[in-house]
């Protein structure tokens, strides 16, 4: 494990470009389940008559929005969770003068929380809603609850989170940014995702530098199209990787 520790912290000496493409893994050890992982989202929400893609679509959203939210603020909503190391080690490395851009298909703003600067939510962000009729951002601390348990502004009208549901479509302007990063950068550590959700675990193709990392706790299908694979918890094992840097 030292020498893969040595390695990727000789890598990131070298580098100036690095993005990081972070999946749920990053996040558990702040908390917040994994979605696929056994007990993890979609385990929560398979076996009460809707799969857990389908409780989290948008044609639920619209047809159940009692049950959407009642999931929602069980299986999604996380506010007192908080970045942990394997969040802090990118806004480190800017400190250290590093360009570092941040692909995320995580919903939990820990990126953000954390200080990265320059950071692609593909999937949204739990943290900001906005109106259905309008689609216009609306401040978290204006929304209200009904009396159904439905997420609605001060005159009633219906709010969603500003999340990416199964059917809704990526944003136009975070997926140019997300690609121009992976396509400028020298050095890309793909953190905690399976790389089974499309159309995000395509994005990885666009990466044209030097050296590619995986760090995520269980082997997955494209293991062996990375330069070094790790298979340990990501805060971790970079916080080896920061002491060498040190």
């Amino acid at each position: 494990m030292n020498q893969s520790v040595n390695q990727v912290a000789q890598w990131i000496q070298e580098a100036e470009r690095i993005v990081a493409f972070t999946g749920a893994g990053i996040s558990t050890e702040s908390g917040i389940p994994d979605f696929r992982s056994a007990g993890g989202f979609f385990d929560q929400l398979s076996g009460k008559r809707y799969s857990g893609e389908e409780a989290l679509s948008l044609p639920f959203f619209n047809r159940y929005p009692e049950l959407f939210f009642e999931n929602y603020r069980t299986t999604l909503d996380f506010p007192d969770a908080k970045p942990n190391f394997g969040h802090q080690f990118f806004r480190l490395l800017e400190e250290k003068g590093k360009q570092v851009s941040i692909v995320t298909q995580n919903i939990d703003h820990l990126h953000e929380a954390a200080g990265s600067s320059v950071v692609y939510p593909l999937h949204g962000d739990a943290t900001k809603w906005k109106s259905v009729k309008t689609n216009k951002p609306v401040p978290a601390h204006e929304v209200q609850w009904d009396e159904k348990g439905i997420a609605v502004d001060s005159k009633g009208d219906r709010l969603r989170p500003d999340i990416v549901l199964y059917g809704d479509q990526l944003d136009e302007h975070v997926v140019d940014g997300a690609i121009k990063a992976l396509q400028q950068a020298d050095m890309l550590i793909v953190i905690g995702t399976s790389l089974n959700v499309m159309p995000a675990a395509y994005f990885i193709e666009e990466f044209r530098g030097r050296h590619s990392v995986l760090i995520n706790r269980t082997e997955v299908a494209q293991m062996d199209r990375f330069d070094l694979a790790i298979k340990e918890k990501s805060g971790e094992f970079l916080n080896k990787v920061w002491q060498e840097l040190k």
